[in-house]
């Protein structure tokens, strides 16, 4: 099917009733999927689709981040960023083919392309889970010094303004059937959007599970120019925004690490006994190994696995190696 095809049955399905005639689709998303680096680098949703009113404090001494959400909506979760990172693509390419209007966050698309990007989730209707994911957006509120754009924020924003679905009613089950959405991006976001730090995406990242979409992400967004890095257990705990204490943690991403799944990119963490035999040889007197220390390697798959750990870069902060 050619792309005048698939564009005529996408603008179908949302303007299939005198309704919705006035409006323009931004959909289908031609080009790649994109989102702001802070927001790889960074863990700002939920991983588990349990409903929690908010997330542990990232506080690393330069950036600090808090999340919270009414008890009766929750956090966003690393799925509904499924949907933000698909608006952010849109409006990046709005922006890039010249086509930006006076509300420049404003989008509509078409489910039936968010869901050829993203891919469709098992279970319940697709108004329901689409409609959850808009709320969780909107009602998400988020405390951050992290800047996009050039530009910060103090107080509180949510990840969108605004939101409405355009739905008919089935004719045999009566049940709402989704046709399309409306959304208005919050400032901050579109700022990301606009901005000069947006990285693509793999187009396998959407089938990721999500320990396995926070570490592509983070060697996404810190795997700038070189071959590889290294991050501290510890740290990369609370990048990756796990809420389990670090022993469940490190035990979690064994079999996650052992899948070898991660488009792209290589991770694997160094062990106690390596770790010491390594310092020793440098001259380090090493008592005891804490779990909070071991170095936890990423590097690129297509350049190979670095012969050392201690002689890339490590990453503390936000550095881009």
């Amino acid at each position: 099917m050619d792309d005048r095809k698939n564009d005529k049955n996408n603008a179908e399905e949302l303007l299939d009733r005198p309704v919705q005639l006035a409006l323009r689709l931004d959909s289908p998303l031609r080009g790649d999927v994109n989102n702001d680096r802070a927001l790889m680098a960074y863990s700002l949703f939920g991983l588990s689709k349990d409903k929690v009113e908010s997330l542990p404090t990232y506080d690393d001494g330069k950036v600090k981040i808090e999340v919270r959400a009414p008890r009766d909506v929750g956090v966003a979760t690393i799925w509904d960023k499924s949907v933000l990172i698909y608006a952010v693509s849109l409006l990046r390419e709005k922006m890039a083919e010249g086509k930006m209007g006076p509300e420049v966050g404003k989008l509509h698309f078409t489910t039936s392309d968010l869901q050829r990007i993203v891919g469709k989730t098992a279970g319940g209707s697709a108004y329901d889970k689409i409609e959850g994911a808009l709320e969780r957006l909107q009602g998400t509120q988020i405390k951050t010094n992290l800047e996009t754009g050039g530009e910060g924020e103090t107080g509180a924003f949510s990840w969108i303004s605004d939101y409405k679905l355009l739905y008919r009613r089935g004719k045999k089950d009566g049940e709402r059937q989704v046709r399309g959405l409306t959304l208005v991006l919050s400032n901050w976001v579109v700022r990301a959007a606009l901005g000069n730090n947006l990285l693509t995406y793999s187009e396998d990242y959407f089938a990721l599970k999500p320990i396995e979409k926070r570490l592509y992400e983070i060697a996404r967004a810190h795997l700038g120019h070189g071959n590889a890095f290294w991050m501290a257990l510890e740290p990369l705990r609370k990048r990756v925004g796990s809420d389990n204490d670090l022993r469940k943690f490190k035990n979690a991403l064994g079999p996650v690490l052992q899948a070898d799944r991660i488009p792209g990119y290589g991770v694997r963490i160094v062990e106690a006994a390596e770790y010491k035999e390594i310092m020793t040889a440098r001259g380090a007197s090493i008592a005891r190994v804490l779990n909070a220390d071991l170095p936890v390697v990423f590097w690129r798959k297509d350049r190979g696995e670095p012969s050392s750990w201690i002689d890339v870069p490590k990453v503390e902060y936000d550095e881009v190696v």
